[in-house]
């Protein structure tokens, strides 16, 4: 479990660096995070092909949005987060409920969102 953990954080690492570059291709992001899930998922090859097109979907349009508002910033991060959510929804239509959850804990981690539980031993409804 920690290998595959490393894994991933080690690709993420690499997609972002890749991301950063101009040269990268969204065709090229969208092969290398189908790739990815495709291995630490399992996914079979209609899952795969069904995964890729909806990563390059959301590769061009976050493209295109950064294009379109990058002097509105604001309006950048609500189509970024539509965009996010839309492939979500996609995802979860294609992959199979367990692969769902491992790939949202995944991604969950990767963001930085505490797992379910008593974390740092903050209250669960601690409200200023």
């Amino acid at each position: 479990m920690k290998r595959i953990i490393f894994l991933l954080a080690l690709v993420f690492t690499t997609l972002v660096s890749q991301a950063q570059t101009t040269a990268v291709t969204p065709e090229a992001r969208a092969q290398t995070m189908t790739a990815t899930m495709t291995q630490h998922l399992k996914l079979n090859a209609a899952q795969a092909a069904k995964v890729k097109a909806i990563n390059l979907t959301s590769i061009q349009q976050l493209e295109q949005a950064k294009k379109d508002h990058k002097n509105n910033p604001r309006q950048l991060k609500a189509t970024m987060d539509l965009i996010s959510s839309t492939r979500l929804e996609s995802l979860k239509n294609v992959l199979s409920v367990t692969q769902f959850q491992q790939y949202q804990q995944q991604r969950e981690k990767k963001m930085g969102i505490p797992q379910q539980g008593n974390a740092g031993g903050v209250p669960q409804e601690y409200s200023n």
